[in-house]
């Protein structure tokens, strides 16, 4: 082999190593809360008014606590969440993790929910990612998950 088709082909392989130890590093932080599985809900405590329906889901002010599971045990989120004719009018989260990653991915999550819900159907209303956080999106869902179900009563 040549030397300056040697070169090229050092520098080619230099060049792809540096982008492969790039991609590798990725964000961490969202790995971390991507590394844990499941959510349940817990202790809905509906407070919907009911003036006026939309289908099946009164319009109305809902409360609901919604718990996940993170890589540093079980967290739970409280949601607040006001409907008018079949739609999310307004919502608020309060965190409730005290410490570490999940207070910090719960802060996060809080300050972007309202962009994401306001203004969308709750009836088939599911949150992914928000901000950076997944976790919390299932303790919303299943806060979710009670509020469907008092609207509906």
């Amino acid at each position: 082999m040549a030397p300056s088709v040697r070169r090229r082909t050092l520098g080619l392989l230099s060049g792809l190593s540096v982008v492969v130890a790039l991609a590798a590093c990725g964000d961490a932080d969202a790995a971390t809360e991507d590394d844990a599985p499941a959510a349940d809900a817990s202790a809905g405590t509906g407070a919907g008014g009911s003036s006026t329906a939309s289908g099946d889901l009164a319009d109305g002010t809902y409360d609901a606590e919604g718990s996940y599971s993170t890589p540093g045990g079980q967290e739970s989120i409280q949601v607040e969440l006001t409907v008018a004719d079949g739609v999310v009018t307004d919502v608020s989260v309060t965190p409730e993790a005290t410490g570490g990653n999940a207070a910090r991915f719960q802060e996060e999550f809080a300050s972007g929910i309202a962009d994401v819900v306001v203004g969308q159907e709750l009836a088939g209303l599911s949150v992914d990612k928000v901000s950076g956080s997944s976790l919390t999106g299932d303790g919303f869902n299943a806060a979710l998950d009670e509020i469907r179900a008092d609207a509906a009563a």
